[in-house]
């Protein structure tokens, strides 16, 4: 039985050079490592078809939606061990074109929570790249990024790029770090228009994983990111550069709350964390789940983590298998 292509409606906030003047300056970089596969500010040359083609889609938007990951009424299925391993061989297919290991899940990977499953997805993405882990899911980052898989008053189904409110602060004592660089004429601007980080979201998806394979593999132009309808369009590969953000492990320049000035102090380390957010209407994942996920660097005193990448080590994430 064949339908329409559910619309994989995509939205990424960009992380993108804002032009704040500050009277000194030093980019702080993440800390050196041996980078693999594609790395912003490259980007792939083309969109990846999925092997197996999992959802069963094809590229004209035809969708058969059946086995393995959706039943013959087009629901999802998502105690499916088949369709989980289709998505993880395609991101691992995928992944392999780059020059990139396989993708190691945690082995109590179905008993976590979407949230929880994004965090390991977007870490394994980074990784296995070369690039530094987020540490864990902050409480109220969570907060907007859950804030952002529905719009209030919308119809259901309806998402939006989750941001960061003007004022918004993760305690006391902890300030976001920001990267920033120098521009031509001596002046200094800082990533994110000012904002600590950046975000991404996904409507549509039947599971974290395929929702990554979406965001990392599926972002070009004529894929599945509504910003990039034609190549070169601004918005293209947007939210792949988000999940590979360079995001400061150390910075000189922080910033209590957002929409505060930025100061700027000694060189200090810096810790990456993130929100994520899930929308399963079914209770259970989907079929018209969304997902969502924001980023930051912060300075200082670390907030309660929810889960943490360290959890997804210790039960085996990016080891392989015995």
């Amino acid at each position: 039985m064949a339908s329409q292509k559910r619309a994989r409606r995509l939205a990424a906030k960009r992380v993108a050079p804002a032009g704040l003047l500050l009277a000194l300056a030093l980019m702080a970089g993440v800390a050196a490592a041996k980078i693999h596969g594609t790395v912003p500010p490259r980007n792939p040359a083309a969109n990846v078809a999925p092997r197996p083609n999992y959802s069963g889609c094809k590229e004209n938007g035809d969708c058969t939606e059946g086995p393995p990951c959706y039943s013959s009424t087009l629901a999802a299925v998502f105690d499916s061990a088949a369709c989980e391993q289709g998505e993880l061989r395609a991101i691992d297919d995928a992944r392999a074109k780059e020059g990139v290991g396989p993708m190691h899940l945690p082995s109590n990977f179905n008993s976590l929570s979407a949230d929880e499953q994004l965090l390991v997805t977007v870490d394994l993405e980074r990784v296995g790249r070369g690039l530094p882990p987020f540490q864990g899911i902050v409480e109220s980052l969570d907060s907007l990024a859950q804030a952002g898989t529905h719009v209030a008053g919308q119809r259901p189904g309806t998402f939006e790029d989750p941001s960061f409110p003007r004022g918004f602060s993760l305690g006391a004592g902890v300030a976001f770090g920001y990267r920033c660089h120098q521009e031509t004429g001596g002046t200094y601007s800082c990533d994110g228009s000012g904002q600590p980080g950046a975000s991404i979201a996904a409507g549509d998806n039947i599971s974290a994983l395929d929702a990554d394979y979406d965001w990392m593999y599926d972002d070009g132009p004529g894929g599945s990111n509504n910003d990039c309808r034609t190549r070169g369009a601004r918005g293209c590969w947007g939210h792949r550069d988000n999940i590979l953000g360079r995001y400061p492990t150390q910075t000189r320049f922080v910033s209590t709350a957002w929409g505060a000035s930025l100061s700027v102090t000694a060189r200090r380390p810096a810790t990456l964390v993130m929100g994520a957010g899930a929308l399963e209407p079914n209770g259970a994942g989907g079929p018209q789940g969304n997902f969502t996920a924001i980023f930051a660097s912060i300075v200082g005193p670390q907030p309660a983590f929810v889960y943490t990448w360290k959890q997804a080590l210790a039960a085996g994430a990016n080891a392989p298998a015995a």
